[in-house]
């Protein structure tokens, strides 16, 4: 029985596909270890191309909900990611990942950082634009929030699926891949939200070390390592360097055992399990997506956002 898409929706067909797979998930039609439909039957079934239907599982890998086992297909995770953190391990990874860029762009070693802070009193607050940015976890927030400020004067606010409350009034930004999230949950908001495409973000070849020769791109499963290695090659492909896609459930031990003139690459879901110590070892950096530049800087104008810095083209 074929299942139907909307290609009249503001939304990518791969996206749809997705969001309905992860429906029945969540709602237990497909149980841990249950197999999706293989590639081609899959795009018989929802009447599009065998691309879209790769894209889909894809972006549902990334997500954790599931994995892919090569000759035996794409099946729902046994271990599924935990929908909820505390209050400390939110705020830890927000600080984590402070410290960690602070030392990749700034060279400020965690004691430095912690002086410059004290330098700096808390900043009065300022009558800015408001917005508020959904993601599925405070981390992806909290980097999706500093993007925004640093190309806008603008007051960009976490606001994570994973509470329960809706956000305050005003306008809101999200991915495509939560746009049935934010249908059933806030359905009267819909009118306020911009929905973006994320990509990789084109900062991650500056900040390669210069003798670099190799990137192993680590993630969980085979598929979303491909797909996620073929983003950073078409990135990487001026810097001249190896792209191997890397299947590890142990990303620490394939750190330990990378020689100097390689870099781990982990993609978002790989990084966030990663304790701090991991973290800062030179041989290792976050393949973190952004908000796709033409996107951002559409909403800017419609929003009539300010430029951070005066002359930017928006």
């Amino acid at each position: 029985m074929m299942k139907t898409v909307n290609p009249g929706s503001p939304v990518p067909l791969y996206h749809q596909i997705a969001e309905a797979i992860r429906e029945q998930i969540e709602a237990g039609e497909l149980a841990p270890g249950d197999a999706l439909e293989p590639l081609r039957e899959a795009a018989r079934t929802w009447g599009v191309n065998l691309h879209t239907v790769r894209h889909a599982y894809t972006a549902l890998a990334r997500k954790g909900l599931v994995e892919s086992r090569g000759a035996r297909g794409t099946r729902v995770s046994t271990s599924t990611p935990s929908s909820r953190l505390s209050q400390t391990e939110n705020r830890g990874r927000f600080i984590g990942r402070v410290v960690r860029e602070a030392f990749d762009r700034h060279g400020l070693a965690p004691g430095a950082l912690a002086q410059e802070i004290s330098r700096h009193p808390v900043p009065e607050a300022q009558d800015r634009p408001v917005v508020h940015v959904v993601e599925c976890s405070a981390w992806q927030c909290e980097s999706h929030v500093r993007e925004i400020e640093a190309r806008f004067d603008v007051d960009a606010r976490e606001w994570s699926l994973e509470r329960d409350e809706e956000p305050p009034p005003g306008d809101i930004i999200a991915t495509y891949f939560h746009y049935n999230d934010i249908r059933r949950r806030w359905p009267h908001r819909l009118r306020e939200v911009r929905f973006v495409t994320i990509v990789p973000d084109p900062g991650i070849a500056s900040r390669l070390p210069k003798n670099t020769l190799r990137v192993l791109v680590c993630e969980r499963d085979e598929a979303t390592a491909e797909n996620v290695a073929a983003d950073i090659t078409t990135l990487l492909e001026p810097v001249g360097c190896a792209v191997e896609p890397v299947v590890s459930a142990e990303p620490e031990l394939l750190i330990a055992e990378t020689g100097d003139d390689s870099i781990v690459l982990l993609a978002p879901r790989v990084w966030a399990s990663l304790d701090e110590p991991a973290r800062m070892d030179h041989r290792v950096l976050e393949a973190d997506y952004v908000i796709e530049s033409g996107e951002l800087n559409a909403i800017g104008v419609e929003l009539g956002w300010v430029p951070v810095i005066a002359g930017t083209n928006v």
